[in-house]
Order: C-alpha cells, then sequence, then structure tokens
C-alpha cells in the first residue's frame, strides 16, 4: 500500500486511481481504502463488489478493527474499479478469503502511523501510548489525540512493511453482527441500483437478441419501431465486427441482436416489439431432451480417466452390498432479481461505466477490446447488484452499453428484459452421472467408480486444460481404497458459465445421493454410515496438494445431526435425511426433514452445521447461509431449463419459479467455532440442499430421486 498525504484533506492509505471516483474538496483524483478527515470523519472503502453477500460490511469491518475505530462513527462506501487492486472481484466465496490478511495490514499500517504521529507531538515513545475509538491515548497524562488531528503529521511518515496486528482476543468488531451498512437505504427505497441511475441526455436501450442464442441478425425491418413515439434510433450490432463471440479468454462477449434506443425504457420495449428481424439460423439446434440422451449414452461407453487408484474393478468382484446408480441434473439459470443492465458514457476522453458488475477488471478489459481503447481510459463505477451468482461475473451486457453509447455519442442504458435475462443467459451445466460403489466384508466402502457426461462451461468459455466438471472431485476421492473417475464430453451451443457453486452444486447431489443409496444398500443408517466412511484419521491426503481435514467434516456431520434430532422417530410420511460437502474451504452438513402426503411435497425444516472458519460478521454469515440454502432449494424444487429446437423454453417466473413463502422450511443454521482463517461462505450452504431433500424423500416414502427438478415427482 502506499501513502499520499492528500491536498489539506488528511491521511489516506490506499491505491492511485485513474480519473476522479470519490473527489472531494481538499481532495485528489486516488481511490483509498482508508480516508481520514481532518474533521475526524472515517470513511472506509469496500474493496469488492457487492451484491447481497455482505462484502460491503465484512471487508470494512476488518480494516475499522486493526484501525481501531468505533464502527459506529465509520462511513462506508463502494470502491470503484481500480487498475492497482488485486482481486478485486466477486465469485467462488473468495472475497473474504483472498483480502483478509491484506485489509488487516492497511488498517494496522494506518494506525501505527497514527501513533507515531502522536509520538511526534507528545515527545513521547509510541510503545507508551494506546489507540482506541478513534483516538490516540496518553494515560499517563491523560491526554488524548483524535485521528483527525493527527492526519496530516501520518501522512508525512513512511508505511510500516510490517505492522503490528491485533491478538483475536483484542477484537471488538470483527465476531460481532453488524447490519448491512446499506439496509437503511434497501428498507427505505433510497438505495441506488444501476437501473436506478440517470444521467443527462441519457438513451435507453432493448436489444433483440435470436431465439436461438448467438445467432447474427440477417434482415431488419424497423419501420413500425421508428414509429414508436420516444424512439430515437434502431441500430445493429454484430459482434462479429467485435472481436467475435469471445472477445477475452474466460468472457462471454455480448450477443448479436437489434438495439432499439429510446427516451425511455418503455419506449425502447414497445418499439423493439415492433422490429421484424429474420436470423441466420445454426447448423445445429440443440433439443435438451436429446441432450440427455446423449449425456445418458456416453456413460455407456469408455470416457477419460481423470483419476484412478487402485482397482476398482477387482474390488467390485464380490461385494457384500453395492449400488448402480444413474443421476441427471438440469440446467440452470440465474434470475437475479435485478436483470442485466449498464449505462456507458463514451466521449473523446474515454469511456465511463456505471455497472452491476461482479468482475470490473474483466469488465475494463472486454470494454477496451471492443471500443479499441487503453485500459487507462476505462473508469468503471461498481455499483450494488441486485444478485449475482455469477450471472454477473461476465461482461457482454457491459460491451453492450459501451458499444451502443460510441455509436450513439451519448450516454445509453441498456436494459434486458426479464425474457431477455432468462433466455439469453450462461446456465449452470446440466449433466449426467454415473455412480458404482460397494461395501466389503468389513463394512468399507471398498471401491468407487463415478463417471460424469456433460457439455462443460470450460469448452463453452474456450478455456484451456481439463473441463472444471472434472476437477473438483475432492470426496469420496482419498476415503476409498480403490476409485476411478471419468468424463466425457458432449458438444452442444447452449450458453454456460459461473453459477452458484457450479461444479459442486451437481457433484455433491450424486455423492450425498450415492452415500445415502449405498448404506441403505447395506441396511446401515445413514448417519452412522457417513461417519464411517469419514473415519477418524486427522488428515487425508485428497491430492499431493490437497490435504482434506476429515475431522472437519466429521465435526459437522454430528452437529447438523444433533440439531435435527436424527435419532427421534418421526410419524408416517416424515422422513430425515444427510448429506455433506467440502466447498470453497468451507465443510458443511445439512439435515432435512420432509413431509410426504400422497404426491404432495413439503421440506419441513433444514439444519445446517458450517464450519468456515473465522466469522468477521456472524449476522451476515447465518444470512449468506440463508440465502444459500434458499436459492438451493429453489433449484432442487423448480430449477430447470429446457431447450427445443435450439430455443430455450422458459422465459419468466410463471414458467422459471424460485421458492415463495409457502415453500420455505424452518432453518436453522450453527457455526463450527473456530480460530482458523476465514473461509468461502457465499457458496458451501447450496451444494447439500437437493441430495438432503432427496435422501429425507427416501426415508419418508422409500422412492428414490435421482433426476431434478422434484416439482416433476411431487406437487411442490
Amino acid at each position: 500500500m502506499r501513502l499520499s498525504a492528500i491536498g489539506g484533506f488528511g491521511l489516506i492509505v490506499g491505491i492511485p486511481l485513474v480519473g476522479k471516483a470519490h473527489a472531494t474538496a481538499g481532495s485528489i483524483a486516488l481511490h483509498p481504502l482508508i480516508r481520514v478527515g481532518r474533521d475526524g470523519v472515517i470513511t472506509l472503502f469496500a474493496q469488492n463488489p457487492e451484491m447481497g453477500q455482505g462484502v460491503k460490511t465484512s471487508l470494512p469491518m476488518i480494516i475499522a478493527e486493526e484501525l481501531d475505530v468505533d464502527w459506529s462513527s465509520v462511513n462506508v462506501e463502494q470502491a470503484d474499479w481500480n487498475p492497482d487492486f488485486e482481486r478485486q472481484f466477486s465469485g467462488g466465496s473468495l472475497s473474504i478469503r483472498l483480502n483478509f490478511d491484506a485489509l488487516r495490514q492497511a488498517g494496522a499500517s494506518a494506525r501505527e502511523m497514527l501513533l507515531a504521529a502522536a509520538a511526534d507531538v507528545w515527545q513521547r515513545p509510541a510503545t507508551e501510548l494506546k489507540t482506541a475509538g478513534g483516538f490516540v491515548r496518553d494515560s499517563a497524562r491523560n491526554r488524548q489525540l483524535g485521528y483527525g488531528e493527527l492526519a496530516d503529521a501520518a501522512a508525512k511518515l513512511p508505511v510500516p512493511e510490517s505492522p503490528a496486528l491485533k491478538s483475536r482476543a483484542d477484537y471488538r468488531i470483527i465476531g460481532k453482527s453488524k447490519s448491512d451498512v446499506d439496509i437503511a437505504d434497501i428498507v427505505n427505497g433510497r438505495q441506488q441500483y444501476s437501473l436506478d441511475l440517470k444521467l443527462p441526455g441519457m438513451l435507453y436501450a432493448v436489444v433483440l437478441r435470436s431465439p436461438h442464442g448467438d445467432g447474427q441478425p440477417r434482415t431488419v425491418d424497423d419501420s413500425d419501431a421508428r414509429k414508436v413515439t420516444g424512439v430515437v434510433d434502431v441500430r445493429t450490432l454484430k459482434n462479429t465486427d467485435y472481436g467475435g463471440r469471445i472477445i477475452l479468454p474466460n468472457c462471454p462477449n455480448f450477443v448479436s441482436g437489434v438495439a432499439v434506443l429510446a427516451n425511455s425504457t418503455w419506449a425502447a420495449m414497445q418499439g423493439a416489439k415492433r422490429v421484424d428481424v429474420t436470423w441466420e439460423l445454426p447448423e445445429s439446434r440443440d433439443d435438451s431432451i436429446r441432450l440427455m440422451r446423449d449425456f445418458a449414452k456416453a456413460l455407456e461407453q469408455d470416457s477419460e480417466i481423470v483419476r484412478e487408484e487402485g482397482d476398482w474393478a477387482a474390488a467390485a468382484d464380490d461385494p457384500v452390498a453395492s449400488i448402480d446408480a444413474h443421476y441427471q441434473l438440469p440446467f440452470l439459470a440465474h434470475v437475479t432479481m435485478e436483470p442485466m443492465n449498464c449505462t456507458a458514457s463514451v466521449s473523446g476522453n474515454g469511456v465511463e461505466i456505471w455497472a452491476p458488475t461482479q468482475n470490473p477488471q474483466m469488465a475494463a478489459e472486454a470494454v477496451g477490446q471492443a471500443l479499441g481503447i487503453a485500459l487507462d481510459r476505462i473508469r468503471i463505477h461498481v455499483m450494488r447488484c441486485g444478485g449475482g451468482f455469477g450471472r454477473r461475473f461476465y461482461a457482454d451486457f457491459v460491451t453492450d452499453a459501451a458499444v451502443l453509447s460510441q455509436q450513439m455519442g451519448r450516454p445509453v442504458k441498456v436494459v434486458w428484459t426479464r425474457e431477455d435475462d432468462v433466455r439469453h443467459d450462461y446456465f449452470r451445466p446440466a449433466s449426467a452421472q454415473r455412480v458404482r460403489a460397494g461395501i466389503d466384508r468389513n463394512g468399507k466402502v471398498s471401491y468407487w467408480y463415478q463417471q460424469v457426461a456433460s457439455h462443460p462451461r470450460e469448452t463453452y468459455l474456450e478455456r484451456d486444460g481439463s473441463p472444471a466438471e472434472i476437477s473438483n472431485y475432492e470426496f469420496p476421492a482419498g476415503f476409498v481404497p480403490n476409485l476411478r473417475f471419468t468424463y466425457t464430453l458432449v458438444s452442444a451451443r447452449v450458453p454456460v458459465g459461473q453459477w452458484r457453486a457450479v461444479e459442486h452444486s451437481s457433484n455433491v447431489f450424486v455423492v450425498s445421493s450415492a452415500i445415502d443409496e449405498l448404506a441403505h444398500a447395506a441396511g446401515r443408517d445413514p448417519l452412522g454410515f457417513w461417519l464411517s466412511l469419514i473415519g477418524e484419521a486427522p488428515i487425508v491426503q485428497v491430492r499431493e496438494d490437497f490435504p482434506f481435514a476429515a475431522p472437519r467434516l466429521r465435526k459437522v456431520v454430528e452437529m447438523a445431526a444433533g440439531m435435527a434430532g436424527w435419532a427421534e422417530p418421526l410419524p408416517k410420511g416424515r422422513g430425515r435425511g444427510i448429506a455433506a460437502s467440502y466447498n470453497q474451504g468451507a465443510w458443511v452438513a445439512e439435515v432435512a426433514e420432509v413431509s410426504v402426503t400422497g404426491r404432495k411435497l413439503r421440506v419441513e425444516k433444514i439444519c445446517v452445521a458450517v464450519d468456515c472458519g473465522l466469522l468477521i460478521n456472524p449476522g451476515g454469515a447465518v444470512r449468506q447461509v440463508e440465502g444459500g440454502i434458499i436459492e438451493g432449494l429453489s433449484a432442487a424444487l423448480f430449477g430447470e431449463i429446457t431447450v427445443k429446437d435450439g430455443i430455450v423454453e422458459q422465459s419468466n417466473f410463471h414458467d422459471y419459479p424460485l421458492c415463495r413463502m409457502q415453500h420455505m422450511p424452518q432453518i436453522e443454521v450453527q457455526f463450527v467455532p473456530s480460530d482458523d482463517a476465514p473461509r468461502g461462505l457465499g457458496e458451501p450452504p447450496l451444494p447439500p440442499v437437493a441430495p438432503a431433500i432427496c435422501n429425507a424423500i427416501f426415508a419418508a416414502t422409500g422412492e428414490r430421486i435421482r433426476q431434478l427438478p422434484l416439482k416433476n415427482h411431487y406437487g411442490v
């Protein structure tokens, strides 16, 4: 971190930013993490984008703890994109994991500089001074100086390279529940999302896209659209003019289409309905039913071995109990509450973007390539996102706006309708999987053979290396002596990409379901079977670079079962199921309790035990877990994107529903106390939801569910 003296504004610890974001009277164009004004006002910046996961609160809490200020006196602002920031993205449950140490260092460095400044003023050793609540105090002489009084002097001092960090026993902010810093504005409707933004002279744009995906417009008749009051222009966008389908590795380009630009969103939407477009049709058009059949066929054929240990075939010669189970997982959409949108203003000086993005660096790089301008001429204001779940990790909706603003010479806000958002998503990959596993005479799982067939996002996004769908096999690898994992790639055109706990949301369903099936095949209690499989070893070396702390998985399994009253009997028609996983550094176990009346299913209760290391904001952590459970429940009950003749059949919440109040179970959350470093939390609670529910259905009815969503089996 670099220290700079700022005009007459005080101490700023941070990194320089090109542009004038957050410039105020007495300051210069910097984008700091910590701003201390002469008046004592302290502003902390949240580096990573906020999309409801709570980082706008938790990240500044880390700084505030080491800075030694009162949380109630701190102002928090969202940081704009800074090309010098590393890891300025929200995804993979990594925001706190990657930034915890750096943010502590930032707060501690500023605190030590303020101490040193006070020591100079008082001519006292800094070791005899203390900080508390935004003041440096000299207890021996009963005097104190506020941080604002010391800011100018502190700004002239060198930044400590290795500042002393607080002992966790001295934490006053970290580990204490704090409300979301924006909650009052959200409740009162004052929170500004990207959709709320208005700029002078701004146009609104709605883009028609080919129903067959990434198809190019062949002919366009916009005569009726131009008659709509408020419509200003109609422009044809061909992404082949801007680098083709993929501008950057891992980043889909905008989809070609026809943009209607108007003076209001309503006029743009009405004009778009009156544009007559014929599209170039792709040579092949996907059908999800046929694709699932292709997946299933692939499981009957030889496929690429991605991991093998021992001899599964020999171990399978004489098992005491065994299973051979096939599973199917559908494509899933994101359906964030705030549809995709972005505002851009391109001028001779560069481009200014207001984007609800999870990945501002990627957005800047995509815009730079699309417009042919250098990154130092791009400013991105990171807006609070109305949900993300991986969809806003990409930049296609950002380049839409930038390209149109460049063409029109005016600010342009691109707004996606809900139908656009559903039909032109980057979906969670569908897959078919097969598990063959068996138990030996000692009651141990002796072999495990798992096959996966899918249309992978790695291939769709033109990434090098093996598909991510096969890269996350960590359990039961290491716990079973004879195992084989194989993968078959099935090509398709369906756009796929990031999703909340992408691969784990599929693989954990299969693994936890298969473990439950194996337990019942052996006549064993699933809880005892899980504990036997985990065993007593303190560390299991899953891969050469990955030691698995088995007791932490065991602990959450035992805790969730205890919360649910696993051993207590249930009335007829009710059942409990358990599932567990390790994902993004966290260990999670869940017990679901369901009731089944006829063909009507109700999820009554879900108990969740989580070990995610140190909790920064316990109240926010609970909300994260509850949110993951709700999204996992929506996917389990309803989630399914189907494709026919290359066209996504779903379009809105009437045919892609989410959970409503009547679907909500009681949710109980407990965390394992831990002094370990904080770990990921946004994604880990989601994967065990579906298998826990399906295992509970089997306990209640004896019916085994291997294909989601549950709406295809029960009334929900």
